[in-house]
């Protein structure tokens, strides 16, 4: 009875988690679908000039205070979590200001390939969403660093030519994000994957990788701008081939 109980308990905790995962999918066909139709108002025009120009007024007031409001949410979340308040709120809130910061920005500064870049996003979205519920937090991160990785080496590829500026600034800020997430890893194994209170990796999680991740992504983002447009081509196919190497050592550790 015992031996039953646990197994009709554990069924039930692997629903839960199927159907969360079925949630963010539907979700990411949602995001994908909703693009495809700004794509139809902004760059096709099918109901009329003015809506694109209202479009493209906010989305150039939105590039830059939708930073501000993420920011200031940010900012609010840590207010709220040091005097004991709840945090939902303002997270819920940064994290669409900072999409939707992400798809004015992108928008109002590469118009129609903007929105063939952003197109892309839901789709590799929701392969990260399949490696966070089936996989352990490690290699989550990993997929999701080297994932960016990937989105830097294609709009290097794609952009620089066009717009050298904008897409300098993109992998530079790529950068500072992965130098933030080493810190943060080392930080997490003294603490034992806590960090503060939360747990954030589980006990036993592997952050070599997360470093040999961080470093190689690091390195083949900076070789991309050294090197120039061309060698972005071949880069590309490292990251692959890194993210493939992490699948397989993930998936044997789960045997």
């Amino acid at each position: 009875m015992f031996e039953k109980g646990k197994r009709e308990r554990r069924n039930k905790e692997d629903d839960a988690v199927f159907n969360r995962m079925l949630l963010w999918l539907v979700g990411a066909v949602v995001a994908e679908l909703i693009i495809l139709l700004l794509q139809k108002i902004y760059v096709d025009m099918i109901f009329d000039v003015a809506v694109a120009e209202a479009l493209l007024v906010f989305f150039k007031v939105f590039s830059v205070a939708g930073l501000v409001v993420t920011v200031g949410c940010g900012v609010w979340a840590v207010l709220n979590f040091r005097s004991g308040k709840p945090v939902t709120l303002p997270l819920a809130v940064a994290g669409a200001a900072a999409l939707l910061w992400v798809i004015s920005l992108v928008t109002y500064l590469l118009y129609d390939e903007g929105l063939r870049l952003l197109m892309m996003l839901p789709a590799a979205g929701a392969v990260l969403i399949l490696i966070f519920f089936l996989y352990q937090r490690p290699f989550f991160l990993n997929a999701l660093l080297t994932a960016g990785g990937l989105l830097a080496l294609w709009m290097h590829r794609q952009y620089y030519m066009d717009h050298p500026n904008f897409i300098t600034v993109c992998i530079v800020a790529g950068l500072v994000v992965l130098a933030a997430v080493a810190f943060l890893a080392v930080q997490l194994r003294k603490t034992d994957g806590k960090l503060w209170s939360i747990r954030v990796m589980p006990v036993d999680s592997n952050y070599m990788m997360t470093w040999i991740t961080c470093g190689v992504t690091a390195a083949a983002m900076v070789l991309a701008l050294i090197l120039g447009v061309t060698m972005s081509h071949y880069l590309l196919f490292v990251l692959v081939g890194w993210l493939f190497a992490q699948a397989v050592f993930f998936t044997v550790k789960m045997m």
